[in-house]
């Protein structure tokens, strides 16, 4: 059998349907002690005193505040408020007790003396630094133009013209296991359990801070409850609890509650672009012009997004004159952070309002006015120097048209019988694989099972089942032999983990290349314990056949034979085992794309989904089933972000949507059907031939269903998310 391109039900999935997950919250530590963090209940204030002498009640260890170790790119690079503080939740004190509700009593106990600033909310208006969000500090602490061509002599000599500010909230990643850590303390050593994308990463960072203190830190991952981004990098409470473990020389736990997640995680998107764009009279995109404003918060490490949306703005399209003036603005909010699509879906919402905006103004049909536009020939390269790869957008255009066609005609069967109806359509780009490499580790064991171990660290994504479908055709060994294990900075020695797409790809490459060593390697015992040359034999379907005689050894003979002691002597030149290590990394991006099209009726305001299709070229698929899951997902989050997600502040600063009574996430109330649809023709350059799907649909959905809607309204839209208030 042939593994990739099958749809293989999840390996991973039987133990935690089943409730044998073991997520952080789960595992606890003997005689550990629980910590509790005291956040700021205010956006912006000089902090003049911590009196912690309350806190120390019976059963608590110890208390400390002003916590000032450097730390990479966090406010003001310190992970507790020492003598500002810049946002409603910033850490500004900690409690060690023997049990968490000893702790969070004690931390009402600590008085907080500090003295309100005014606060910065609005990114368009702080550029103009009346108000400081750091004091003595600029607002505006990140500027970069990227530009092509001329796009203002383009404009002016458009025949058409459109210009709007396109506003794309800020959003919470919400994912269903909060954030925590566990140090677990022993001299010169430290063992961190830890929901993080990338176990190398957070050891990284770690050492950094604390390898004066310690020899070394091992990061394991546990079964991880969602991410999307979020937890990718460590936050202020992971140093928090390191040095609490150091300082009291015990074990520490700390878990958030879910409005600590709201407040403290890094949140997403955040964008403002005011944006100008001109056509010629037949719907000929000749130039944009767009002034992109990222709300960074209180700390600068979001910056890259920006960078990201308007290297990608000009999306599949081939307009050559454009500007992109990218302007990070410090607020007083929660830091910003990369969520599923980091800085891509941004892109894809501004560069489909304009075409949509254009077509409407040249009274032009959705898809004649893409087809026109479309980029005709791969590889291609964008005005800002990225190099898309591969694939045929046309002909995925112009499956999309069939079932945009169909859709339409049912809309207007609805509509004439009173219903408010729209139907969108959008065609999108998406980058991923960010590099630079990834590692896997591939042993074949003496009873012939295969072990592989990969860098990527995935949490949910069905990565360990294609890593299986992956190796088990290339050595042709059983799926059910292979086992795939990760999380674990002790198993590999370097990587980097899952983001951006880019598991499957390069994990899955490295792997392939690790299965490369390993066949060779059995080529070479086998020829040993055959009496053959090595070029008599030939690797095939999981084992070693001379094809002068046809005699063969299975690779399990060859395991269970390189590990026999044959009575206490090696007697071969070769070395023993069967084992390869091996990395991948790709020179450039990958670029897959596709399109959504969706149907949505407005009942009372709420916009319900009545049909929704998506389609993708992401290269060689190797398990459409799970491909397509996250594509579902996706598209949920993609919907709750188009008409449900929004995290506000009022204009001091103050948190207004801090728990799930406010702050909206799509239910299975909201779920719809989804069909989904793909292509391969557009393939990366790699031994396997793959590109990522995890973040496409976060891409396409918002620029479709907001088009829908705002057919349905009959009004242009250029706000995410737009809500029944809104839409009424």
């Amino acid at each position: 059998m042939t593994y990739v391109g099958s749809r293989i039900r999840r390996k991973e999935d039987e133990r935690l349907i089943s409730g044998k997950g073991k997520y952080i919250d789960d595992i606890d530590s003997p005689e550990s002690l629980f910590l509790a963090i005291l956040r700021s209940q205010v956006p912006h204030a000089k902090l003049k005193r911590v009196d912690l002498s309350g806190a120390l009640i019976s059963g608590v260890v110890d208390v400390f505040a002003g916590l000032n170790i450097k730390v990479e790119n966090r406010p003001r690079n310190f992970p507790m408020a020492t003598d500002e503080i810049l946002y409603e939740g910033q850490p500004i004190a900690a409690v060690l007790a023997k049990d968490r509700y000893v702790a969070y009593d004690a931390l009402e106990n600590i008085s907080v003396e500090y003295e309100e600033l005014p606060a910065v909310t609005d990114p368009v208006q702080a550029i103009e630094e009346r108000v400081s969000a750091v004091e003595g500090g600029k607002n505006l602490v990140y500027t970069k133009t990227y530009a092509s061509g001329d796009p203002y002599s383009a404009l002016e000599r458009a025949d058409v013209k459109v210009e709007a500010k396109l506003e794309i909230s800020r959003v919470y990643p919400a994912a269903m296991e909060t954030r925590g850590i566990i140090v677990n303390y022993s001299p010169d050593y430290l063992t961190v359990y830890a929901p993080t994308q990338s176990p190398h990463f957070m050891r990284r960072y770690l050492l950094d801070a604390f390898g004066g203190q310690v020899k070394d830190i091992r990061v394991i991952q546990p079964d991880v409850g969602g991410a999307f981004g979020s937890k990718l990098f460590p936050y202020a409470e992971d140093y928090i609890a390191v040095y609490a473990a150091l300082r009291s020389r015990r074990s520490v736990k700390w878990i958030s509650t879910r409005s600590e997640d709201i407040r403290s995680t890094y949140h997403g998107r955040g964008q403002i672009h005011k944006v100008k764009a001109g056509a010629t009279k037949d719907g000929v995109l000749v130039g944009i012009i767009d002034e992109l404003y990222i709300d960074l918060g209180a700390a600068s490490h979001g910056t890259y997004l920006a960078d990201i949306a308007a290297t990608m703005l000009p999306g599949p399209y081939s307009v050559k004159d454009i500007v992109v003036k990218v302007l990070g603005v410090h607020t007083n909010k929660t830091p910003l952070d990369q969520y599923r699509g980091a800085g891509r879906p941004e892109a894809s919402f501004v560069i489909e309002r304009i075409i949509d905006m254009i077509a409407d103004e040249v009274r032009m049909d959705p898809i004649d006015i893409r087809r026109k536009n479309l980029i005709r020939t791969l590889p291609y390269k964008n005005p800002f120097g990225l190099l898309y790869d591969s694939g045929d957008y046309f002909t995925l255009l112009e499956r999309a048209e069939k079932v945009y066609r169909e859709m339409e005609s049912r809309a207007r069967d609805l509509s004439s019988l009173g219903r408010k109806v729209g139907v969108g359509f959008d065609f999108y780009l998406e980058q991923n694989n960010f590099g630079p490499w990834e590692s896997a580790s591939v042993r074949v064991r003496g009873d012939g099972k295969v072990e592989v171990i990969i860098g990527a660290a995935p949490h949910g994504q069905g990565t360990a089942t294609g890593i299986a479908q992956i190796v088990a055709d290339e050595l042709g060994v059983n799926l059910e032999d292979v086992e795939v294990k990760w999380g674990d900075t002790a198993m590999i020695g370097e990587a980097f983990g899952t983001y951006g797409s880019r598991s499957l790809t390069l994990a899955g490459n490295a792997a392939i290349l690790a299965c490369n060593k390993v066949k060779e390697k059995a080529m070479k015992l086998a020829a040993q314990f055959m009496r053959s040359d090595v070029q008599e034999l030939r690797y095939e379907q999981g084992r070693v056949t001379n094809v002068k005689t046809n005699k063969f050894m299975t690779l399990k003979e060859i395991a269970a034979r390189s590990m026999s002691a044959l009575g206490g002597v090696w007697r071969y030149k070769e070395e023993p085992g069967l084992e390869g290590t091996a990395y991948f990394g790709l020179n450039n991006y990958t670029y897959p794309y596709g399109s959504h099209v969706v149907m949505v009726e407005l009942i009372e305001g709420k916009p319900k989904v009545l049909d929704y299709y998506a389609i993708d070229d992401i290269g060689k698929v190797v398990n459409p089933l799970l491909a397509e899951g996250q594509v579902r997902g996706g598209v949920i989050q993609g919907f709750g972000e188009t008409v449900l997600e929004e995290i506000k502040y009022s204009e001091l600063g103050n948190l207004l949507t801090g728990n799930f009574s406010d702050y909206a996430i799509p239910t299975a109330f909201e779920g719809f059907n989804i069909s989904w649809d793909y292509l391969e023709t557009g393939k990366s350059d790699a031994p396997l031939p793959s590109k990522g799907i995890g973040e496409g649909a976060t891409i396409g959905t918002p620029p479709a269903l907001i088009r829908a809607i705002e057919r349905a309204i009959g009004k242009r839209l250029t706000k995410l998310p737009i809500n029944a208030e809104d839409i009424i």
